[in-house]
């Protein structure tokens, strides 16, 4: 990497990922970017110098009015800095630049500059980008590039280099308020973090937003400010005496003592005004040479000079424009005006040669268009004083004002050259369309003529000149930013409609997208700034089209071609868009199982524990809490991880963001309650500590100033979050658990829902309770929530069902909604308060139509366990919902229609499995209490279910000769005559724990059980009873027992992480536990010779054993993501499969001890049991309601659909399809023969006949 004068080239490809702005220190080195003149501001730059060389506070803050001189003086120490042995980086914000330089890469960018100084300092940059995740890498998150990058960077070893001074310049003009408090807060607790070696210079104008933020107090004692306006005046007035005699004394002007002095008095101390000033009088390259330089001073002179630093500024702008433009009338004036709004409104600043293309279609208005770019040009170069870009060899470079100042008096009503924003804006919507849709560079198809689709876009060669040469400055920006100007009209003529509409339904819809695909921006933050009211129809195709985006997003964001390749086949049957699908004839198509609605569901986030609570930001963050493990967070809309998690490895029961979305709340079980700062993801201070018991539920106030809790222990409480200590005493009243806390709109009242059946107002200044309890509800209220109105309250259940209730009254308003059929444990108000959503531990997810208290649509289907609770976006487009089957999926709240659930039998996980010894029937157990057998024949149930057991059925196993049926449960241990479908007596006594395990001796006269109490229990299977006594086998849980094929051993694995071995005759163990798995052991299978044993392991690994020494065989086999529950060998004994709580089955070559294939991934959960065939032709699989039936032979196993992130890659990483998330789980799997207790015939088929790859991929668009 190196550091050049104007930029950053990233040179290590490691590095590259980073996000930085190219061009943000390029004001020292250019036109823009004079420091201060020799001999002045020699005070404030000494003292500046000092400060840098070891003063005590780390950050100073230069804060002044405009034109007051900071940037001088910042680029005055930069360029001082530059030379001495320092490491110095420069960021310089600007108004007119803020899609370039903004707080999403200030950070990072600083990062690569001081990197680019120094060997030892990019090396570490290097190990810490190697060691982020590529997520984190692209992060546009401020708080966390500072905390993973710069920072770490800034606090290494203070020998690696010397001193090193950060400046950065003009914060104030880094963006709205609302963005720059994404920086403000970072770099306020920055300041007490950086080594005595670090120094950061911050200029500003005072602005309140800052000065509250970094302003001197106790809280930030390591910041110093200095005011422009505390500099003596004399010395001010002498510097700006020194730079126009530096200016004006020689030629052109010549000027005289008497002028140099009524110029230095007329500045008033202001610096801008003064050199705008100069730079107007002796301009020779503004086109107006008739002006002569006394002429261009006795206009300065001549301007009235009273009010304050921004009168005189504005004077002087006029006095400049109007000898340029003072005589100017009727359509000149316009054009001028049209050039001037384009500078003021330009979402980035635009060359000369950029501006005229985009304006094309309004110059020709003013005559002939060559003629008119001329006059143009001029116009631009008349203004050389106050603006860049005015040569004409500067055509290609961005027109930028040379201070904000001039920009803001262009807006200033008062002025003869006031720019009409709203109307510029209009104007510029309808050149980008008109660029896009008809410009000499539009969008069209492939338009960068990429040669493969097997690319992703990061990976095409030479990807920046094709863009700048196809697609160019104009079309760029036509693409990026001609919604962002639609949002600023506040009337759209039908014209601009009408354009709008044909880019959304034709075909230049995926053009467009091809174009923001290839420049790396999104087009779903476009789309979703567009007004949701515009008539012709268009708010719905912009609806129709947000679909699309975000449904499509991961091909869309990679891979350009694969919009055309990937996402146009699944667009649904239903939807507009579909009917442009025939244009493309090269495509993979959807054979069977095309979805005719866009699904409800948008997203599944998967974790390894269940989620219990989420929660939303202001800013769409989704915080998503488990049952152990970090919190997480996500963008609500788009699904993709927001940052680092938060490594907090508890239970976390509740969560709540403050309102300005700067901290998170979450409740834990053992009644502690942390907060958590956004900014840097660590804690603030200590745990709130008072509840003696689970944190049901927190709750910000609305000013974000009370943070309330619910707790087990049946109590609520206030606190301060700022000073993160309780506000008075505990609110008691419930006698029940407190499930649920909320505040009303206004802050004044809370509502809480509890245990008791009751809900509950309190007043919040008196924590009082508020009337009387409100009774209704016959179980647990497990959640309340107010309208966004206040005038209601939603509550919630476990009497499945739903209130509302008006808030005045106290009443119940009408009958209570029914629809769910179990528990309702979550329920929320869209943010227009016209919807509600609700979330059942029946599985399902509920809208409702709070006017007419009906339910809207179907319930939205999909997950697997309990939902435990919802939110809406904060646009109310999306719900998320957060489950016990260990998911939290992304729904479009305006999409009703979901793939229909494929699983068409009732019952709950399966736990257990088995064959017959002849292989014609399965037997299937489930939590639900149920034994289910299948004829393998028809694929069809056998008979009604076999009841008799209270709990969940652990094992199955039959005897040798197939005529009995053991079943193990946590009530004990069961057999079954085959031929009647009936139990056989009571059942086995003896047992007062869970049951785990049950297997038959070879001969089938012992059944052996291993359960909860340790013990192993050998039964005779003919008289029903204990053979001898248990065997106190282990010191934890027996997890497992099997015999080995001879009858003369059994083993038994146990969750002390041992497995033993024993005598059948004398059940005595033989020799030592076998030892060496770290966790608990759960299952372990004798080989058909009985010469091996294999064994799982909640540490993940699989293990074989020798069974004559004893030993283990080999290294453990690693290859899951989570604890293996299951194992067994295959009848020829070749294989072994292992079933893990990551939802995979992984066959291995016993020989070889290597996988045989690809796992086979198609349950939504752990697999609790697996069993082969006798004949070892399929295996059998099963945990989520579904036994899967998989072929074993070699031609099946070598077939696999591998997924990353979505895509079918090759086998050198082509990107060949990418499958949407609603395809995925129901894409048919050919190794799958079939599936028990599901219809197949829904699952989706893909056919490649027809599809153009690689090379011929272009060939798929037939213009």
């Amino acid at each position: 990497m190196i550091y050049s004068d104007k930029n950053i080239v990233v040179k290590s490809q490691t590095l590259s990922t980073l996000p930085h702005a190219v061009d943000a220190a390029i004001t020292l080195h250019d036109g823009n970017g004079h420091g201060c003149l020799p001999g002045t501001r020699t005070a404030i730059l000494n003292a500046l110098q000092t400060w840098a060389a070891g003063a005590p506070a780390s950050v100073l803050w230069l804060q002044g009015v405009a034109g007051s001189g900071k940037s001088s003086i910042a680029v005055s120490v930069a360029k001082f800095f530059e030379h001495t042995n320092m490491h110095m980086a420069y960021y310089r914000f600007e108004t007119a630049k803020q899609q370039q330089l903004k707080p999403s890469n200030l950070f990072t960018t600083l990062a690569l500059q001081l990197a680019a100084q120094d060997a030892a300092i990019e090396a570490k940059l290097v190990e810490l980008v190697t060691s982020a995740t590529p997520l984190q890498c692209r992060s546009q998150d401020p708080a966390e590039q500072l905390r993973l990058f710069l920072l770490p960077l800034l606090q290494q070893n203070p020998k690696a280099y010397h001193q090193v001074v950060i400046i950065i310049d003009g914060l104030d003009e880094s963006g709205k308020v609302s963005e720059r408090s994404k920086i403000l807060k970072p770099l306020a607790s920055l300041a007490s973090l950086l080594p005595p070696a670090v120094h950061i210079l911050i200029t500003t104008r005072p602005e309140l937003d800052i000065t509250e933020v970094i302003g001197v107090k106790p809280s930030v004692p390591h910041v110093a400010q200095l005011f422009m306006h505390d500099l003596p005046s004399n010395l001010t007035k002498d510097d700006i005496h020194v730079y126009v005699k530096h200016m004006l004394e020689g030629p052109p002007l010549n000027a005289k003592l008497e002028q140099l002095a009524m110029v230095s008095d007329k500045a008033q101390l202001s610096f801008q005004w003064v050199s705008t000033a100069c730079h107007y009088i002796i301009d020779q390259e503004d086109g107006n040479q008739a002006v002569r330089p006394s002429r261009r001073l006795r206009n300065v002179l001549s301007s009235t000079n009273t009010g304050d630093n921004q009168v005189i500024l504005y004077r002087l702008y006029s006095t400049v424009m109007d000898a340029q433009f003072g005589h100017s009338k009727g359509e000149d004036l316009e054009l001028l005006r049209l050039l001037l709004g384009v500078l003021v409104a330009a979402r980035e600043p635009l060359s000369l040669n950029a501006m005229l293309h985009l304006l094309h279609v309004r110059l020709s208005l003013h005559g002939d268009v060559e003629d008119v770019k001329e006059d143009a040009a001029a116009y631009v170069g008349l203004m050389s004083s106050l603006i860049t870009g005015t040569k004409p060899a500067d055509s290609g470079i961005p027109i930028l004002a040379l201070h904000v100042s001039f920009i803001e008096f262009l807006q200033n009503p008062g002025s003869q050259y006031y720019v009409d924003i709203a109307q510029t804006h209009m104007i510029l919507a309808e050149s980008c369309l008109a660029v896009m849709q008809h410009g000499e560079k539009r969008l069209k198809f492939n338009i960068c003529n990429l040669s493969t689709s097997f690319l992703p876009n990061s990976a095409v060669q030479g990807l920046s000149a094709l863009i700048q040469e196809n697609i160019g400055e104009a079309l760029s920006y036509a693409c990026c930013f001609w919604s962002s100007h639609i949002v600023d009209v506040p009337d759209l003529p039908m014209s601009t409609l009408e354009s709008i509409k044909m880019l959304l339904t034709t075909t230049q819809f995926f053009h467009w997208l091809e174009v923001m695909s290839l420049l790396g921006e999104s087009p779903l933050d476009s789309l979703c700034l567009i007004p949701d009211k515009l008539g012709l129809g268009v708010a719905a195709h912009v609806a129709e089209a947000v679909r699309f985006a975000s449904s499509y997003s991961t091909p869309i964001a990679q891979s350009a071609p694969h919009i055309y390749l990937s996402a146009i086949p699944f667009i649904p049957s239903s939807s507009p868009l579909h009917s442009l699908h025939k244009q493309f004839k090269g495509t993979v198509s959807v054979s069977s199982g095309h979805l005719e609605q866009w699904p409800a569901l948008r997203h599944k986030l998967q974790y390894f524990s269940y989620v219990e609570c989420l929660a939303i930001s202001n800013q769409n963050i989704l915080a998503v809490g488990l049952d152990f493990g970090p919190i997480s967070l996500y963008n609500c809309l788009t699904g993709d991880q927001y940052g680092q998690q938060i490594s907090d490895q508890r239970s976390v029961c509740s969560l709540a963001f403050s309102p300005d979305g700067s901290v998170l709340a979450s409740g834990e079980d053992f009644g502690k309650i942390r907060l958590w700062d956004l900014n840097s993801r660590l804690g603030k201070g200590e745990p709130l500590v008072g509840h003696s018991d689970y944190i049901n539920s927190v709750a910000f106030s609305p000013s974000g100033s009370i943070l309330a809790s619910g707790s087990h222990d049946r109590t609520i409480r206030l606190w301060d979050p700022e000073t993160q200590t309780a506000i008075g005493q505990p609110i008691i009243g419930h006698w029940g658990r407190v499930y649920s806390v909320a505040f009303s709109p206004d802050g004044l009242t809370l509502a809480s829902g509890s245990g008791d059946s009751t809900i509950r107002f309190w007043d919040i200044e008196t924590q009082k309770q508020k009337g009387d309890p409100l009774h209704g509800h016959t179980h647990h209220v497990f959640c309340v929530t107010f309208s966004p109105d206040g005038t209601m309250i939603a509550s919630c259940s476990a009497d499945g069902t739903i209130r509302l209730w008006n808030v005045n009254s106290q009443a119940a308003k009408g009958k209570p909604l029914t629809g769910h059929q179990a528990e309702v444990r979550s329920v929320v108000f869209s943010p227009d308060g016209m919807q509600l959503a609700s979330a059942s531990i029946d599985k399902t997810i509920r809208l409702w139509d709070v006017m007419t208290q009906t339910a809207l649509g179907m319930p939205l289907v999909g997950h697997d366990g309990q939902v435990t609770a919802i939110v809406f976006s904060n646009d109310g487009t999306m719900l998320a919902s957060g489950s016990d089957d260990r998911t939290v999926r992304l729904w479009d709240a305006h999409t009703k229609a979901a793939r229909e659930d494929l699983v068409t039998n009732y019952h709950n996980y399966v736990r257990s499995l088995a064959f017959s010894p002849n292989g014609t029937v399965l037997a299937s157990g489930f939590d639900d209490q149920i034994i289910q057998l299948w004829d393998m024949g028809t694929q069809a149930a056998k008979g009604d279910p076999l009841t008799g057991h209270n709990f969940w059925v652990n094992s199955l196993a039959f005897s040798p000769d197939g005529t009995i049926l053991a079943s193990g449960s946590s009530d004990g241990v069961r057999l079954w005559d085959m031929e009647t479908q009936t139990a056989i007596g009571d059942p086995l006594q003896g047992r007062k724990e869970h049951v785990f395990s049950v297997a038959f001796s070879p001969n089938g006269a012992i059944l052996a059980s291993g359960s909860t109490d340790r013990t192993i229990k050998l039964w005779d299977v003919q008289t029903q009873s204990i053979i001898h006594k248990s065997l106190m086998a282990h010191d934890h849980t027996v997890m497992s027992v099997a015999f080995s094929p001879k009858g003369a051993v059994f083993a038994s694995a146990s969750w002390d992480k041992t497995i033993k071995l024993w005598d059948v005759d004398t059940q005595l163990p033989l020799g030592e536990p076998l030892t060496g798995h770290s966790k608990g052991v759960t299952t372990v299978a004798f080989s058909p010779n009985g010469l091996l044993l294999a064994s799982g392991s909640d540490d993940l690994s699989v293990r074989f054993w020798d069974v004559e020494t004893q030993m283990s065989k080999g290294e453990p086999l690693q290859g899951h993501g989570r604890g293996v529950y299951s194992v067994v060998f295959s009848p020829d004994g070749t294989m072994l499969a292992s079933g893990a709580g990551d939802r995979t089955v992984i066959l291995w070559d016993v020989d070889t001890h290597t996988p045989r294939a690809e796992p086979l991934i198609m349950h939504n959960d752990g697999v609790l049991a697996l069993a082969f065939s006798p004949d070892g032709s399929v295996l059998a699989t099963g945990c989520d309601r579904v036994v899967y039936i998989w072929s074993t032979n070699s031609a099946s196993l070598n077939y696999v659909i591998p997924f990353n992130n979505g895509w079918i890659q090759g086998p050198n990483g082509e990107l060949i399809l990418w499958v949407p998330t609603s395809y995925q789980a129901h894409l048919f799997d050919e190794r799958l023969v079939c599936s028990l207790g599901e219809d197949l015939s829904s699952r989706v088929t893909l056919s490649f006949d027809q599809m153009t790859l690689g090379d011929s991929w272009a060939e798929c668009f037939q213009v």
